[in-house]
């Protein structure tokens, strides 16, 4: 049998490879990763422990308001933050449950915001509260929208890409690879919209009128290119593999097309757990098919992207061989 292992969960296992090499010390001359000896282009004098997201995206005026508590460690005194953001609008900004208030600053060449306040903030941990404003974009960076054909008339969706460097357009943060934190996102998105994130939804409250606010697990750290969000008129199905929900997310009326794909990485991840000795880390894994507007597949944790095309099968209307071009098109 001739395995063809799509370019997401080739990107997977090589970082599975990456870990057990340096568990084991197979090759000598690799260094251990070390966060200071990082490259990067902001000062690593303050370092995001874990972000609290509130959003609530707008998709016709397009606006993206957004609430975001951040924990920080300050690594040595300082009066100022640097961060990234873009094409984003600040309310407020606050350290330690309003004690200090700070001046915002937007170098639009270098993306960053940069927060003074008063006084120094002391070594230690802190709490930052930002109220802002960032915009759903009509080009794939950040989130972006994708308006699609229906029988019932033209729909719109609403879904991210954040490689390498598009999560400041979502909201503030360190936007560099080095700077891992958890993320927890709650979305207020309309009743009848299904919301996906990189975990599980642990809760949906109804608010008027006709709105939702959905909330996700927290995810166990990482960069802030692999944070995804997906919104609008969707449908999942689901399989169960090794403790994990494996999904296929699609546009209403689709979601039957995915159960190939859904199949095949239900095995695959089996197959992968085994071969490696090391189950993948996440209760969820969803495949989301995005209708046009987006190119090839992004490996978002737990939650990965697709152009539909590459992910979706129907046996009424494709040849058999479509379903080896749904994995050519995704391998390394």
């Amino acid at each position: 049998m001739k395995l063809i292992v799509t370019a997401p969960l080739a990107r997977y296992c090589g970082a599975m490879i990456v870990m057990m090499i340096v568990v084991t010390g197979a090759v000598r001359a690799e260094p251990v990763f070390s966060f200071d000896a990082t490259p990067g282009k902001l000062p690593k004098t303050v370092v995001p422990i874990s972000y609290s997201i509130e959003l609530r995206p707008d998709a016709e005026s397009l606006a993206l308001p957004g609430v975001e508590v951040i924990d920080i460690e300050v690594r040595e005194p300082t009066a100022r933050l640097t961060l990234n953001a873009v094409n984003t609008t600040f309310a407020s900004v606050t350290a330690d449950d309003g004690a200090e208030r700070a001046d915002v600053a937007l170098d639009a060449a270098a993306e960053t915001a940069t927060f003074t306040f008063a006084q120094p903030l002391a070594a230690g941990a802190h709490r930052l509260r930002i109220e802002f404003t960032a915009r759903i974009n009509k080009f794939d960076r950040g989130l972006f929208f994708v308006d699609y054909p229906t029988d019932s008339g033209v729909k719109r969706l609403l879904t991210s890409k954040l490689e390498p460097a598009d999560a400041r357009r979502i909201f503030p943060c360190w936007d560099e690879p080095a700077f891992k934190a958890s993320f927890a996102l709650t979305v207020t998105v309309p009743r009848h919209f299904l919301a996906v994130g990189n975990m599980p939804v642990v809760r949906e409250e109804p608010l008027e009128p006709n709105l939702k606010k959905v909330a996700f697990a927290p995810t166990p750290k990482m960069s802030t290119y692999l944070f995804v969000l997906t919104v609008g008129e969707l449908e999942r199905i689901t399989a169960e593999a090794e403790g994990v929900t494996i999904g296929v997310v699609a546009t209403t009326g689709k979601a039957a097309q995915g159960q190939f794909a859904l199949d095949s990485a239900a095995k695959l991840l089996a197959w992968f757990n085994d071969y490696f000795g090391v189950k993948y880390p996440l209760p969820k894994l969803d495949l989301i098919a995005v209708p046009g507007g987006f190119g090839g597949a992004m490996e978002n944790w737990g939650g990965i992207t697709f152009f539909e095309s590459r992910l979706l099968f129907d046996p009424a209307t494709n040849p058999d061989s479509a379903r080896r071009g749904i994995f050519r098109h995704h391998r390394a």
